[in-house]
């Protein structure tokens, strides 16, 4: 009875042997899940910063498609290389359009540096041909020449011959003006630009006021180029990470494979030995030589099975640790994607946004433009676009101050956001000018609509400083057409606005 007891029962080591090869199962399965969440983070990730930039969406794309089929370490690796590269080339670009001219800064260059013709002649050509990618570039080009030249501080500081050159400083300022509104100014640089803005406003000496200018955009670049190197270290750690996670990946996976092969083999020689034992029990003529067989041959298998249980259960162990570090590294490169998306979105936001009224900015309206014009010409529905511009807004900066400037922009923004619908778009284009698409929407009913915001604008007034300050506006408007482009409808209306101006402002005019 013995060797039959449960002691020795070999159901009782089967039992263990499919209980350990279930368990080992589960694990393969948790370890798939975890490998599964690892690609979906990545995707989201890729997700959440395709359109940034169409010169990386090609990458982020690749990277997803490599994603879709699990985990693959050198092609996955040589992927996020080359997205760490292309994002190290970045530069950025901005549309012919969008860059200002710059003739009567380059003019009071060459009268002040005769001696570096050649060179300002060279930055000249290069920035017609758009060589530059926008105008911080221009003026940091300019920056580093000027800054060659050791007496730069004395002749900016000279009094300037008006008989010698005729320069009209009045229309550099305004430049330099366009050229700060135009200008993306990261969050740490606010004060120091709107500082400076009230000293172009305030019609400072144009010597000093330049050198300011500079010296804030040099600054704006650095910062701007400290983002990407800081974006470009954190997805060089993230390909490290990535690389890192693989290999233990297959750590464990081949771990499972090893168990999995002497699982295997532990099951071969279990049913050899059962058979030998049945067949030896069969062929048995005497009792005693049987028994002893029998305990031979179960006390082999069960030291066999105990010694395979004291094997899987050091490398369960281990998987189970390396399966833990995976699983913390896991939780932390989630973190590190929920902070990298959070701070995308907010500098997206911010790249589109009007810092002042929080209104969209000139780049939001032109990619709006380009939906709402291509539903034009899918749908043949009406689209409607409308310029504003405050009526002397520059007296108003002047008599009471740029605070109140500062306050008239924000009303108005709030004005014209409040009566468009849903489906319209309003965005402060630039100063004190806002653009308005009026999605479904002929120009006789947009006219209709901009005719009572301006009288709701006219009514409205606030003070500053115990003093009542009124304002009124004026507004082009103009239809598009399929043949139109953005440039061509811009100018419609822009004209239109400029015949409200000249017809005594305070009016809407459509072209």
């Amino acid at each position: 009875m013995g060797i039959l007891s449960s002691k020795n029962n070999p159901d009782k080591w089967k039992n263990k042997y499919f209980d350990l090869l279930h368990e080992n199962e589960d694990t393969e399965k948790a370890q798939q899940l975890k490998e599964q969440l690892l690609c979906k983070t990545i995707m989201r990730l890729s997700l959440a910063t395709t359109g940034l930039n169409k010169q990386l969406d090609p990458h982020l794309i690749r990277i997803r498609k490599q994603l879709k089929s699990g985990i693959k370490n050198e092609q996955l690796k040589l992927e996020l290389e080359k997205f760490s590269n292309a994002l190290m080339r970045l530069e950025d670009t901005v549309p012919e359009h969008l860059l200002p001219d710059a003739s009567l800064l380059f003019e009071f260059l060459f009268h002040h540096f005769p001696e570096q013709k050649k060179d300002i002649q060279y930055i000249e050509a290069k920035y017609e041909k758009q060589g530059y990618a926008n105008s911080q570039y221009l003026i940091i080009a300019i920056n580093d020449l000027i800054d060659s030249i050791q007496h730069i501080e004395p002749i900016l500081d000279s009094p300037i011959n008006h008989d010698a050159f005729d320069i009209d400083a009045s229309s550099i300022n305004i430049k330099l003006q366009n050229l700060l509104e135009d200008t993306e100014i990261p969050e740490k640089f606010e004060l120091q630009a709107k500082a400076l803005k009230q000293k172009l406003y305030g019609n400072m000496p144009i010597s000093s006021v330049l050198n300011e200018t500079i010296a804030l955009l040099f600054q704006i670049k650095k910062h701007f180029q400290s983002e990407q190197q800081d974006m470009a270290l954190f997805l060089g750690q993230l390909t490290e990470q990535l690389a890192d996670l693989g290999i233990k990946a297959s750590g464990v996976k081949i771990q499972s494979n090893a168990s999995s092969n002497k699982r295997n083999l532990l099951d071969e020689s279990v049913s050899k030995q059962m058979l030998d034992l049945q067949n030896s029990s069969k062929s048995a003529t005497k009792l005693d030589p049987l028994k002893s067989l029998i305990q031979s041959r179960l006390q082999n298998i069960a030291q066999q099975i105990q010694k395979q249980h004291a094997v899987e259960a050091i490398e369960h162990a281990k998987t189970n640790k390396e399966l833990e570090l995976l699983s913390n590294k896991i939780k932390a490169m989630e973190q590190e994607s929920k902070q990298l998306k959070n701070k995308l979105e907010s500098a997206h936001y911010k790249s589109i946004h009007d810092p002042l009224t929080n209104l969209p900015n000139r780049l939001a309206y032109d990619e709006r433009f380009s939906i709402e014009f291509a539903k034009l010409k899918r749908y043949q529905t009406p689209l409607s676009l409308l310029i504003w511009d405050i009526d002397l807004f520059k007296h108003i900066n002047d008599q009471f101050g740029h605070k109140a400037g500062d306050k008239t922009l924000i009303l108005i923004a709030k004005l014209l956001s409040k009566f468009c619908r849903e489906t319209d778009f309003v965005s402060r284009f630039g100063g004190e000018e806002f653009t308005m698409l009026l999605s479904n929407t002929k120009v006789e009913s947009a006219l209709k609509t901009a005719n009572h915001i301006r009288q709701t604008i006219e009514n409205t007034a606030f003070n500053s400083n115990g003093k009542k300050i009124s304002i009124t506006v004026s507004c082009g408007i103009t239809q598009l057409k399929k043949t139109d482009n953005g440039d061509s409808a811009f100018i419609r209306a822009d004209k239109a606005l400029y015949k409200a101006k000249n017809e005594g402002r305070n009016q809407c005019i459509i072209i």
